[in-house]
């Protein structure tokens, strides 16, 4: 089953260029998800209910273009299946018809109070009705980011309360907003390039800050974030 809708806009998820920032992307894609959930009958609502979720284990995306504010938006996605515990999801975003980003994620059926994967019901993975098109031949199920070294470059970002989502962790578009900072700083152009994004463990609310890792190796930038000296995510910008 594929699913489709229009994006309404919002300026808040552009730069001071006019583009559709790289953390935007992810908010795009975790929309996408939830609307195409709620719409075969799993809302936020019912899945908190049963005390289970699905939370982000793995992104992945390549914009050919990024959308500029006046462009309309389109949003695909699919389900590209679900194994054990994992469910597998891939994007695609249109802007004035175009495609200009394609995307995918691995997404853990997860018990909230045990924070456990759990299977899914056979029912609910027959109702996601998964589509065999891959992207990008699947690379999702294959990423293998390095951290980046200790001796990094690293930038200190306070947390803020609104960091947390309503399952008590940081959400995947707020790492992406702390990856967005330090990319920044260096001008990077995403274009044209992976950006792959793996979710290590929680940071806890107790934390104050995180510090941001970031060094060029060739072509290629690998990202950390960590909090009190615990690894929380890694991501890495590269051409293959």
């Amino acid at each position: 089953m594929f699913f489709e809708f229009e994006r309404h806009f919002d300026v808040a998820d552009y730069n001071h260029k006019g583009l559709l920032r790289t953390d935007s992307i992810l908010k795009i894609f975790q929309e996408a998800a939830i609307n195409h959930s709620a719409n075969i009958g799993y809302s936020t609502q019912s899945y908190m209910g049963s005390g289970n979720i699905w939370m982000h284990n793995k992104n992945l995306f390549k914009a050919d273009v990024l959308p500029n504010f006046r462009q309309k938006l389109k949003i695909k996605t699919w389900s590209r299946g679900i194994e054990k515990f994992k469910g597998f999801r891939n994007y695609e975003i249109y802007a004035d018809g175009e495609k200009c980003v394609t995307g995918s994620s691995v997404w853990i059926y997860l018990n909230i109070e045990k924070r456990r994967p759990v299977r899914p019901s056979q029912e609910m993975v027959d109702n996601y009705d998964s589509e065999d098109v891959p992207v990008f031949s699947d690379r999702v199920k294959k990423i293998n980011i390095q951290q980046p070294s200790a001796d990094a470059d690293e930038v200190v970002i306070k947390i803020r309360p609104s960091d947390f989502d309503v399952n008590g962790h940081v959400s995947n578009v707020t790492y992406g907003q702390y990856f967005e900072t330090v990319l920044s700083d260096y001008d990077f152009d995403v274009t044209g390039k992976y950006f792959s994004i793996a979710y290590q463990s929680e940071i806890k609310t107790s934390a104050k800050e995180v510090a941001v890792r970031y060094e060029k190796i060739d072509s290629a930038y690998r990202l950390g974030v960590y909090s009190d000296g615990v690894c929380n995510c890694i991501g890495e910008v590269s051409y293959e």
